[in-house]
């Protein structure tokens, strides 16, 4: 560009109201107004004939805009307005807006420049981001307050605990930062909650579970390693996601305290309707059992007696040991009635419950051996002997054992075992046959609740193993799936238990 040209445009430059500089086409300034030097804070010789964009501007923006110059320079058009941020001598930041002109000289001079006219727009600038600012911690602040909307709607839905813990950790991401490249995991007494990101390596923010004052688990927030070189790097997560994962650890941790509460409450409110039922039922058996005892004593000691007559007919002395199996079955069923009642005292003794469950399964073993079903037993050797009353325990085990074998009619095996720890002695009794629903186990030591058929069972065994086992202070558990057999395990406390050589007193 010929000074000549340069001098044609000097007016100008001198006399406008603004930054003004005159580029040529490397970009050097050839020439420049007294506003340059005044938001630059460079004097004239140190930017006359300097690289404009090397000497005013951030290491960084150089490169993009000598790119932008060049294809200004070689096309002629630009974006009307372009606003870039230049570094004066001392360091400060100033934003300027410019509209450019591209000069070309005459064909017998050949040279082409830039005319570059700049507004200070540090001010505009500022608000502008200042808004901008405020927009986004808006918009976060709305994405946290909706995360606690709907996390307080599925607490309020009364779900099971699993499945609310995993509703409130799909709820979490979206009010973070990446919601697409975040993963929520929450963790309550080793149970993991929330779905699993292979990917998810990168920073994570982590808020305890405290509940009734213990630590039970706690909430993880983990973002993807692929978000590296984002400013993720530098803070990950901002100070308002962390004061809200903290609300949502406490609010959750009140959550749980409720429900547990609730389940609590309501397993106690069933408990007691089930013993209120059970107290009604024995009150209610206690009087029948009463009530028939006598008469059908009397229909027994009568058919008996004339059993013994002699020379009677033989379809009438058929029909007497009829009315003699079934006075007798009768009676098997009231005796029943009043182990449920518990209107039979207790007589508490010593019992090997080892030696006890040996004798009773030699009484089985001909039937296990005519149906084709292998007993296996695993007794631990140095078990305690017990208090107890040996003959409600001897029932205890004839109904556990007749329910198993009922349940394996074409072959099976069935397992007794016992064993013992720090504070309870246990007692099982497993079979591989046909299995309980779940819904059936819920309801197996209700009285006069049967699967079987009518001659097989009368819906009193396993409620009367439950009364026995309960008055001995003992627990029964249930484990059982349709075709997969079912295990009844019986515990008692160890406080029960009388070390061998003690008189039992």
């Amino acid at each position: 560009m010929t000074q000549r040209f340069v001098d044609l445009y000097q007016p100008a430059i001198q006399l406008s109201k603004g930054i003004v500089l005159l580029l040529d086409e490397d970009g050097s300034i050839v020439s420049f107004n007294e506003f340059l030097e005044s938001a630059s804070g460079y004097s004239y010789s140190e930017l006359i004939r300097q690289n404009c964009f090397d000497l005013l501007l951030a290491e960084k923006d150089r490169e993009p805009a000598k790119r932008l110059f060049q294809r200004f320079m070689q096309k002629g058009k630009a974006k009307k307005k372009i606003v870039t941020r230049i570094i004066s001598c001392s360091g400060k930041a100033r934003f300027i807006e410019w509209q450019a002109k591209r000069l070309e000289e005459e064909a017998s001079a050949g040279g082409i420049g830039m005319l570059a006219v700049g507004q200070d727009v540090s001010k505009r600038v500022k608000r502008e981001r200042q808004l901008l600012k405020q927009r986004n911690e808006l918009i976060e602040r709305n994405k946290e307050l909706t995360c606690l909307y709907k996390m307080t709607k599925i607490v309020g839905q009364n779900k099971p605990l699993p499945q609310m813990l995993e509703s409130i950790a799909g709820i979490i991401p979206p009010a973070f930062q990446f919601p697409a490249e975040t993963t929520t995991i929450i963790k309550l007494d080793q149970q993991a909650y929330g779905a699993w990101k292979s990917e998810a390596t990168g920073p994570s923010l982590t808020e305890e579970l405290i509940i009734h004052k213990v630590p039970r688990g706690h909430i993880e927030i983990i973002y993807s390693a692929s978000q590296a070189g984002s400013k993720k790097e530098q803070k990950p997560f901002l100070d308002e996601e962390r004061a809200l994962l903290r609300s949502i650890a406490h609010h959750l941790s009140l959550a749980i305290e409720k429900k547990e509460a609730i389940d609590i409450q309501a397993e106690m409110e069933h408990q007691l309707r089930h013993s209120d039922r059970l107290a009604k039922i024995g009150q209610l058996t206690a009087g029948v059992a009463h009530e028939l005892n006598e008469p059908l004593g009397n229909v027994l000691g009568f058919a008996q007696l004339s059993a013994k007559v002699q020379d009677l007919p033989d379809q009438v002395s058929r029909d007497l040991r009829n009315i003699i199996k079934a006075a007798l079955h009768a009676r098997e069923i009231i005796k029943k009635l009043m182990f449920f009642s518990r209107q039979t005292p207790p007589r508490q003794a010593l019992i090997d419950l080892n030696q006890l469950i040996e004798d009773g399964l030699y009484l089985f073993e001909s039937r296990c051996a005519k149906s084709g079903i292998e007993i296996s037993k695993n007794l631990c050797p140095d078990l305690p002997a017990i208090k107890a009353d040996m003959s409600q325990l001897q029932q205890v085990f004839t109904n556990l054992v007749v329910n198993a074998l009922q349940a394996m009619p074409e072959e099976g095996e069935l397992k007794i075992a016992t064993s013992f720890d720090e504070s309870h002695v246990f007692f099982q009794v497993q079979d591989t046959g046909l299995g309980m629903d779940q819904e059936t186990v819920k309801q197996v030591f209700l009285p006069f609740f049967t699967t079987k058929d009518i001659q097989q069972g009368t819906g009193l065994g396993l409620s009367v193993v439950h009364g026995i086992v309960k008055s001995h202070g003992g627990g029964i558990t249930v484990e059982s799936s349709p075709g997969q057999g079912s295990r009844f395990e019986i515990q008692f406390p160890l406080d029960r238990f009388i070390p061998e050589g003690s008189d039992g007193s």
